[in-house]
């Protein structure tokens, strides 16, 4: 009873997300406009990330459920925040690519280094030999 309830709710958000997404375009890059904004505003240096902009949504969402209940609010703090993981997952895997990338190039940097330094010395005793 209870998978069937969640999968209904579950199917329930998503036509929500489906309808806002024809309404107002990509939900990540509206989040990521706002953070820029939002920062510019405020003088950051950095531009929030989108997914901390959802995540700001989703606190202002359950603050407003102090005023009573409406279903609807809880309908948009729960996709405010599946769409906010969605984008730090996204996030995550591009800085964990990134830094593995950086990180292999700084192995093989390294690699040409130790090589330079053992041609150097193999040149020195070379020369050495030859006085």
């Amino acid at each position: 009873m209870q998978k069937a309830k969640r999968k209904m709710q579950n199917e329930k958000l998503k036509k929500i997300r489906q309808a806002k997404h024809l309404e107002y375009g990509s939900f990540s890059e509206n989040m990521n406009n706002i953070g820029r904004a939002w920062s510019s505003l405020l003088g950051l240096k950095k531009s929030l990330p989108g997914h901390v902009v959802s995540n700001m949504y989703v606190i202002a969402k359950l603050i407003r459920t102090q005023g009573g209940f409406k279903q609807d609010t809880y309908d948009d703090a729960a996709n405010y925040l599946y769409q906010a993981e969605l984008m730090q997952k996204v996030d995550q895997a591009e800085a964990d690519y990134y830094a593995d990338k950086m990180l292999k190039e700084q192995m093989r940097v390294t690699e040409i280094a130790k090589k330079l330094d053992e041609a150097e010395e193999e040149y020195q005793r070379s020369k050495g030999d030859s006085n």
